[in-house]
């Protein structure tokens, strides 16, 4: 029999930091810090944990000290966690239930599972949210795929039947649109757009996809415009004709069956976790599921760690949840 594959040592050590404060204290540490601490505040390697006087144990609030600027600070500091006073092995927790619930976790069930008020609960889970946007990462190259799906539930009837409109389903719907561009085995970028018109589509796409790109869409009509300046062309398959590949004489695939599978899971994450999504927040909930493809070849303890490192140098104050 082929020799077990040994396990990833950061589980252990997550499962350990759920129960235990000091515990979380020192695992929040390890994976931001893995090449030693840094002062948040000036950058300065030069700093030392604070001691409780006359013993080698830390001080109960785990502050350190930079030996440069002689300011205090936590693993906190400079991080969505930051002025949280929420237990870190609750944040474990989180971000655990967050990276490696494939589905998603709702809001609800972190209440009911870490005992936090609802409104806490939701909070911590959109700073997590915030934490997966992916900020300056490369641009998407080769072959991308650029699709849109409309997100919303039926609207309600209303009381007389001389006011009731049909509801209409996708394009020239009330829903609210999100586009995704993905990378042919790669990775996936979302946007939120007021509506599906080839100005909008063309920012996203610049924002996201090299030039270079080769882009591959359905045949709505605004496409043709906005993927006019992408160096490797822009190629179409016919939806409306029953025609969902097609292929090229050198054996090129020309599909969107990459974006739709995307869209596919975003959706079940919709209805099956969070059941309704405002377009306050929907940005948010289109990061966490382009994190989890993005991440989809790593092990949920990595993601775990790669999710807190990318938590450094955002913060989501309550004020503002609709900014970030």
């Amino acid at each position: 029999m082929p020799a077990k594959k040994p396990g990833n040592p950061i589980l252990d050590q997550l499962k350990s930091a759920t129960t235990d404060e000091r515990l979380a204290v020192e695992f929040f540490e390890r994976m931001r810090w893995p090449e030693g601490a840094a002062c948040p505040r000036c950058g300065d390697v030069d700093v030392y944990q604070m001691m409780q006087a006359g013993t080698d144990e830390r001080q109960e609030n785990f502050r350190w000290r930079c030996r440069g600027c002689k300011k205090q600070f936590t693993v906190r500091v400079g991080t969505i966690m930051e002025d949280s006073p929420i237990p870190l092995k609750v944040w474990a927790y989180a971000f655990w239930s967050a990276c490696a619930s494939k589905k998603g976790v709702s809001s609800l069930q972190i209440q009911r599972e870490t005992g936090l008020s609802y409104k806490s609960s939701l909070f911590m889970m959109h700073r997590i949210r915030w934490a997966m946007v992916e900020s300056g990462g490369a641009p998407l190259f080769g072959t991308v795929e650029v699709d849109e799906t409309y997100v919303g539930g039926k609207p309600r009837k209303a009381n007389k039947v001389e006011d009731r409109k049909s509801a209409k389903r996708g394009r020239g719907t009330d829903k609210q649109p999100v586009v995704a561009m993905v990378e042919r085995g790669g990775r996936v970028r979302t946007r939120v757009v007021a509506n599906v018109t080839a100005a909008n589509l063309e920012e996203a796409m610049r924002e996201c996809v090299h030039p270079s790109a080769c882009i591959v869409t359905d045949e709505l009509n605004v496409y043709p415009s906005a993927a006019r300046d992408f160096a490797g062309g822009h190629k179409t398959v016919k939806h409306g004709d029953g025609e969902y590949v097609k292929y090229e004489a050198d054996g090129f695939a020309i599909h969107t069956n990459t974006a739709e599978g995307f869209f596919s899971l975003f959706k079940r994450a919709l209805i099956g976790a969070y059941h309704h999504v405002s377009r306050e927040h929907l940005h948010r909930y289109a990061a966490e599921r382009e994190f989890l493809y993005n991440t989809r070849k790593m092990d949920d303890a990595d993601r775990v760690a790669t999710a807190i490192r990318m938590a450094e140098g955002k913060r989501l104050t309550y004020k503002q949840p609709a900014l970030a």
